[in-house]
C-alpha cells in the first residue's frame, strides 16, 4: 500500500501535493479528530497511525499562505523565468543570479520545516514500533492494563475468560466460580487475578462491575459455594456488538 501511495504521489503536481498535505495533515487544534474506522474484517486486528499537524489559527494560516509562496515559486521559476530575466544581457543575468539566491533561501527554509516534521513523524513510528514490541504493549492491547496500571475490564483478558466460561459452563444463566477458574487455570494458565493486582477471582469480579455474583449452600457438601453472572445491561451489550 504504501509503494502505491508514492507511486501516486511522484504523478501529482507540487500544488496537489500540497493541498493533500494542507488538507489531510494540517489541522486547527480545536478541530475534533474525525478518523474514520479502516474496512476490516472480524477476523482480523487492526492497528491505524495517523500524523497531523494541529496549529492555532494563526500558525495554521500562516503555515498554509508559506506553501502557497512555495508553489507559487515553483510555477515562477519553472514557467516564467526566462520571461521575467534577459539572460542575454550581463545585467539580466545579475538579476536572474540574485533571484535565483533569494529563491533558494525561501526554498530552503521550507525543506528545513518540511523535513523537520518527516523527522518527527519518522521517530513516532519508530518509538511506536519498540513500544509494540514490549510486554507493556501486549498488557495494553489485549490485557486492557494501562502502563500506570490502571486497567479498563471492559477490554481485560480477565473478563473475557470469566465471559467464555459463562458461555462454557453456565446453568440456569449463572456459573460456578470454581468450575470457571478451573478451566480459566487449564486453558488460558496466563491469566490469572495477580497480573490484574487482585488476589482472587472474586475480587476481579468485583473491582469489573461487569458481573453478579451470589453465594449458594451446596447442601449435599455441607459448604458454600461462589456462582456469577455477566450484569444483564452487559450482557445486552455484548449481544448487540455480536454480528
Amino acid at each position: 500500500m504504501r509503494d502505491a501511495q508514492v507511486a501516486s504521489a511522484q504523478k501529482k503536481t507540487l500544488g496537489t501535493l500540497v493541498g493533500m498535505l494542507t488538507e489531510r495533515h494540517l489541522a486547527l487544534a480545536d478541530d475534533c479528530d474525525s478518523t474514520e474506522d479502516p474496512q476490516q474484517d472480524n477476523s482480523s486486528l487492526w492497528c491505524q497511525f495517523r500524523f497531523r499537524v494541529q496549529l492555532d489559527a494563526s500558525q495554521h494560516q500562516a503555515t498554509t499562505a508559506a506553501l502557497k509562496e512555495l508553489v507559487d515559486l515553483r510555477n515562477e521559476l519553472v514557467h516564467h523565468f526566462l520571461q521575467r530575466f534577459n539572460i542575454w544581457e550581463h545585467q539580466g543575468c545579475i538579476d536572474a543570479d540574485a533571484y535565483l539566491d533569494a529563491s533558494y533561501e525561501t526554498i530552503d527554509g521550507h525543506y528545513l520545516t518540511l523535513r523537520g516534521w518527516v523527522q518527527t513523524l519518522e521517530k513516532a513510528r519508530s518509538d511506536m514500533a519498540a513500544f509494540m514490541k514490549t510486554a507493556t504493549f501486549e498488557d495494553l492491547l489485549v490485557n486492557g492494563i494501562a502502563p500506570d496500571g490502571s486497567v479498563d475490564w471492559l477490554a481485560s483478558g480477565a473478563v473475557r475468560c470469566l465471559r467464555d466460561a459463562e458461555s462454557r459452563f453456565m446453568v440456569d444463566a449463572w456459573t460456578q466460580l470454581n468450575t470457571a477458574t478451573s478451566w480459566i487455570r487449564a486453558e488460558h494458565p496466563d491469566q490469572n487475578p495477580q497480573r490484574y493486582g487482585c488476589g482472587s477471582w472474586r475480587q476481579v469480579i468485583h473491582e469489573s462491575q461487569q458481573f453478579e455474583i451470589r453465594r449458594v449452600k451446596n447442601k449435599e457438601q455441607g459448604c458454600g459455594e461462589v456462582w456469577y453472572r455477566s450484569r444483564l445491561e452487559e450482557s445486552s451489550m455484548q449481544r448487540k456488538k455480536s454480528p
